[in-house]
């Protein structure tokens, strides 16, 4: 992740912490920076900061160490970090923001980027990112995701950590016991819709309602996710240049008739009613495949006996495409000169340490550490990082959130069949539009 340069500090500190850097580096698997934030030092007590996120599975356990690696590696800052559930964990943000009480460093999701930073709690951090071949090292995707401005003046309001794109996960060992391999006896996923198909085909066995040996092809996962994944394939778009909604677009309602249809026309997956859910049913063996983020990955590390590889998402519609988002490093607005430098510091620690974090079940936001061996022997997580050239990330609204509610609904609705994708696009369309329409209302009064 970006950070910026300060002024360099004595010889002596500079070569301690290059040492202390490449030591860790080669202990860890991680990489020796780039241009580096130079460290605060000086007399005790050391600088204090919280860092907030909501990693409270697995990652958090990974992030928690890379705290304590910071921590001992720096004496003139100390982290202390606290985990919150993502579904309180904005809301906590925004509060305690609103009077200076909020965290030095906390983690927002991309999407939710253009939402905080209307509420004016992001700090620009432009100087994190002065050195060229640091820049150099993000995909300029990404980089949009964090660009914010007008009349030709980008701010940019955070560091990306990570990216986490949708994938196929596969049960190897099904795959294997229907022959569906390579050439090596590996299990073989599915690149394009005609094999997708005919392997999920393959792979459903049923032995009679209700039995439990029953093994259905594919399972839904995050239905909302699962249907956003393939809205890039079919061409489909969200928002229009203007920020209306095109919920109805014709490539939106393609990728939901296909997805809809996996339960409605090829009985391939099973319906949301019925005792079999996506990913437990995966983790229970009872679904072959299912579209899920990498970010799943750890929950399937804790497991024994499950045979299991992830794949890029098998090419439906017309283009390759699925959906991603990303973890991004913000700093709050309003700190004295020597608490960001502290922020910067540590923002920078987790960034040259992110190969640490993808074995958390993340695609690392930097280039060098995606092209590591180390990460390549990361199966799923390599495997879902081919599709970085093509990921659709979140439109960048302060409306995500009401704007995923919509989708759910309408993703409901087809999936259920109670009607058609094009009419529960068109009705969550509609819906949509006066909403957005009433928040503009507010707005303009506000700015009265």
């Amino acid at each position: 992740m970006p950070e910026e340069t300060g002024a360099m500090g004595p010889k002596s500190s500079l070569l301690l912490l290059l040492l202390v850097c490449i030591a860790l580096g080669v202990a860890r698997g991680d990489f020796a920076p780039l241009r580096a934030v130079a460290p605060i030092t000086g007399p005790q007590p050391p600088m204090q900061i919280e860092f907030w996120n909501g990693f409270t599975g697995p990652d958090g356990r990974v992030m928690l160490d890379l705290v304590r690696q910071f921590n001992q590696s720096n004496t003139g800052v100390q982290v202390t970090m606290q985990r919150i559930l993502w579904t309180t964990f904005y809301n906590k943000v925004m509060v305690s923001a609103v009077d200076g009480r909020g965290p030095e460093v906390f983690v927002l999701q991309s999407a939710l980027l253009p939402r905080m930073d209307r509420a004016g709690i992001v700090d620009t951090v432009n100087d994190m990112f002065a050195d060229p071949a640091f820049v150099a090292e993000f995909e300029p995707s990404l980089l949009d995701r964090i660009d914010f401005g007008s009349n030709g003046t980008v701010r940019r309001i955070g560091v990306p950590l990570d990216t986490w794109p949708q994938g196929l996960y596969c049960n190897a060992g099904l795959f294997k016991a229907a022959g569906i391999v390579n050439a090596d006896g590996s299990a073989q996923p599915p690149t394009n819709a005609q094999e997708f198909l005919a392997d999920a085909k393959a792979l459903q066995h049923f032995a009679g309602e209700g039995d439990p040996s029953n093994i259905w092809g594919f399972g839904y996962g995050d239905w909302n996710y699962n249907f956003m994944s393939l809205v890039p394939q079919f061409g489909g778009r969200f928002l229009d240049e203007s920020g209306n909604p095109t919920l109805d677009d014709p490539g939106n309602v393609a990728a939901l008739q296909f997805l809809a249809d996996l339960n409605l026309k090829y009985h391939l997956a099973p319906s949301p009613e019925g005792g079999v859910q996506g990913w437990v049913g995966f983790r229970q063996q009872r679904v072959a495949m299912e579209f899920d983020g990498i970010y799943m990955v750890g929950d399937l590390k804790r497991l024994s006996g499950l045979d299991y590889i992830g794949a890029p998402l098998p090419q439906i519609g017309p283009h390759p495409g699925t959906f991603a988002d990303s973890h991004i490093l913000c700093i709050r607005k309003g700190l004295d000169a020597r608490h960001r430098q502290a922020a910067k510091q540590f923002i920078r620690f987790l960034s040259d340490h992110s190969l640490t974090w993808a074995d958390a079940g993340q695609v690392p936001a930097r280039k060098r550490a995606r092209q590591s061996d180390a990460f390549k022997k990361l199966q799923v997580q390599y495997a879902f990082s081919k599709q970085l050239g093509y990921v659709m990330y979140p439109p960048k609204t302060p409306l995500i959130s009401e704007l995923q509610l919509y989708i759910n609904v309408a993703v409901e609705k087809a999936i259920r069949g109670r009607t058609s994708a094009a009419a529960a696009l068109y009705q969550a369309n509609e819906d949509f539009k006066r909403f957005i329409a009433h928040d503009r209302q507010e707005m303009k009064a506000s700015q009265e």
